[in-house]
């Protein structure tokens, strides 16, 4: 055993330990934190970098899907501006706790339900995934009092799966004819998420923008092509993407849920 007088000594005693286990647990946190938000600089760097190697007029949205709101904050401190969320009550919480400086955009199918508390949002700039004129409309009338309007993109399944959302690229047109003709909102461009390794999907979502751009009689280019994540979205760019959502590159692997609240 050491001696009281070899534990004063060296600051190793009962009380010295106790203090010492406190102050580490404190620290932790903070610690991890700090490494975590080394990472995100990192990552985010080679993500831009790739970015502006093959096209830097393109857009990064930050795919923040149960990232703590800090790391999202770190990112957005190097400059990032635009976020990507999944569910709207975790975009609602965070926008609420974040800089109105963020530009939100939502990228999960949305409920009838939480439309009109999205909407609110004053920093939400897309809804990229809009599927239906029901939902359009319903979109549209909760931003008829924003002080500008609101992008929409239409999802379209460029892969024919039954796990993905979106219309029929044959029917794109459409919806789109309709968004373009209501108040309050903006048809902003076309957004996919096509099957893993199956890049002839960014080419069907090009060839419907050019569909769509001739119904509409609007400019090509004035249409967003929204497609590629971490996986695959250098080639996405190379086939025509003007923006990406990228989020495992930037923030690491993703939890598996939502962390709990502190």
């Amino acid at each position: 055993m050491v001696s009281e007088s070899r534990a004063h000594l060296f600051g190793c005693g009962r009380r010295s330990w106790t203090r010492r286990w406190i102050l580490l647990a404190l620290a932790l946190p903070a610690a991890i934190c700090a490494v975590d938000a080394s990472a995100v600089a990192a990552g985010l760097k080679t993500v831009r970098t790739s970015i502006e190697e093959l096209r830097p007029d393109v857009r990064l949205v930050a795919v923040s899907k149960f990232i703590p709101k800090e790391l999202v904050l770190a990112a957005h401190d190097l400059g990032q501006v635009d976020f990507g969320e999944n569910y709207a009550q975790e975009l609602l919480e965070k926008a609420a706790a974040l800089p109105r400086s963020i530009r939100w955009h939502f990228i999960g199918r949305l409920q009838s339900n939480k439309v009109k508390k999205l909407v609110a949002v004053p920093n939400l700039v897309a809804i990229e995934t809009v599927d239906s004129p029901g939902l359009a409309d319903r979109i549209a009338a909760a931003a008829a009092d924003r002080s500008e309007r609101l992008d929409l993109l239409v999802q379209v399944d460029t892969s024919n799966e039954a796990t993905k959302g979106g219309v029929l690229p044959e029917e794109a047109a459409s919806l789109a004819s309709h968004i373009h003709h209501l108040d309050g909102v903006r048809m902003a461009g076309l957004m996919t998420i096509g099957a893993l390794g199956d890049h002839s999907a960014f080419d069907r979502l090009r060839d419907t923008r050019e569909t769509v751009a001739q119904q509409l009689k609007v400019p090509l280019d004035s249409l967003t092509l929204s497609m590629g994540m971490s996986g695959d979205f250098q080639e996405a760019i190379r086939r025509g993407a003007t923006s990406v959502r990228v989020g495992s590159s930037i923030f690491g692997a993703r939890p598996l849920q939502r962390p709990e609240k502190s």
